[in-house]
């Protein structure tokens, strides 16, 4: 819940207009899925889309998808093929600018939801 609270956060208006706090737009799932296994390690998955992929992530063997759509109503769009796939593929989905900028943002959320932001002491970041 935390760190669904932290993405929720994360998301903001004017970082890409199309991402809104609640709905995750094409392409942001590459960028949630490189965050997630970067900070909490585990595997990188993909699974085919009308379009083009939607990115998750496996942990301890357990499916996270933290972009997943709610707006999804069929169990068709739910299904999951858990394709393999590589930090260096979700790169190609996004600016590595955008990655860090939500990366920082991300990780300023994470803190302040758990009360560490108290501990920073003048790091700038």
């Amino acid at each position: 819940m935390v760190v669904q609270e932290a993405l929720k956060r994360s998301r903001t208006l004017d970082y890409n207009p199309e991402w809104t706090s609640d709905y995750p737009a094409d392409g942001e799932d590459s960028i949630i899925s490189l965050l997630i296994h970067n900070i909490f390690g585990g595997e990188i998955l993909k699974t085919h889309k009308k379009k083009s992929w939607h990115f998750y992530n496996r942990i301890d063997g357990e499916r996270i998808d933290f972009a997943g759509s709610k707006r999804s109503k069929s169990s068709a769009d739910n299904r999951f093929e858990d394709i393999p796939s590589t930090p260096k593929e979700t790169f190609k989905y996004f600016e590595q600018e955008d990655y860090l900028t939500f990366f920082i943002r991300f990780i300023r959320a994470f803190e302040e939801i758990i009360g560490l932001e108290k501990y920073r002491s003048g790091i700038i970041v």
